[in-house]
C-alpha cells in the first residue's frame, strides 16, 4: 500500500490535520518525498481539510470531555492545527454558544458527583470561566423548571 493509500485510509477512520497524517506515514515508513506527494494530493483532492479537523475535533472533546477555550487552543495546537484555523473553530463555537449545552450536561453531572461547589471547582481546573459556567448553570435551571 503506497503513501497515499494510506492517508485516505487514515482520513476514512477520523478527520486528522496535516501534521498528524505526515506523523502516521513516517511511522508506517513512508519515505518523506512519498509522504509529500500524498499529502499534496490528499490537499488538492480536499480529503484533508485542517478546518473540517478542528470543527469535528471541537465537537468531539465538547461532547465527552467538555473543556474551556484556552484548553482546547492549547489541544488543537498539539494536534498540528494551524492558529489561524484553531482560532476560527473556537470563535465559531463561542459565538454561537455551542458549548453551553455540553457544558450544562457535564455540570450536571458533576454536581450530582460532587455538589455545586465541588463541580464549580472541577470546571474551574478544566478552564472554563466563572461567567460560562454560571450560563450552563442558568440552562441547567432552565431545563428543570420546564420538566416541573
Amino acid at each position: 500500500m503506497d503513501a497515499y493509500d494510506k492517508a485516505i485510509k487514515l482520513l476514512s477512520i477520523r478527520e486528522h490535520t496535516e501534521k498528524e497524517i505526515r506523523q502516521k506515514l513516517k511511522e508506517r515508513g513512508c519515505s518523506a518525498s512519498d509522504i509529500d506527494e500524498a499529502v499534496e494530493r490528499i490537499k488538492a483532492e480536499g480529503s484533508l481539510s485542517e478546518e473540517r479537523f478542528a470543527a469535528s475535533f471541537l465537537r468531539s472533546r465538547l461532547r465527552k470531555n467538555p473543556e474551556g477555550k484556552s484548553i482546547l487552543r492549547m489541544r488543537l495546537k498539539e494536534k498540528g492545527s494551524p492558529r489561524d484555523v484553531a482560532e476560527a473553530a473556537l470563535n465559531e463555537i463561542w459565538e454561537n454558544e455551542d458549548y453551553v449545552r455540553p457544558l450544562s450536561i457535564a455540570l450536571d453531572s458533576l454536581i450530582r458527583k460532587k455538589g455545586k461547589e465541588g463541580a464549580f471547582a472541577a470546571l474551574l481546573r478544566k478552564g472554563w470561566k466563572d461567567s460560562e459556567i454560571r450560563q450552563a448553570l442558568s440552562l441547567l435551571d432552565s431545563d428543570i423548571s420546564e420538566c416541573e
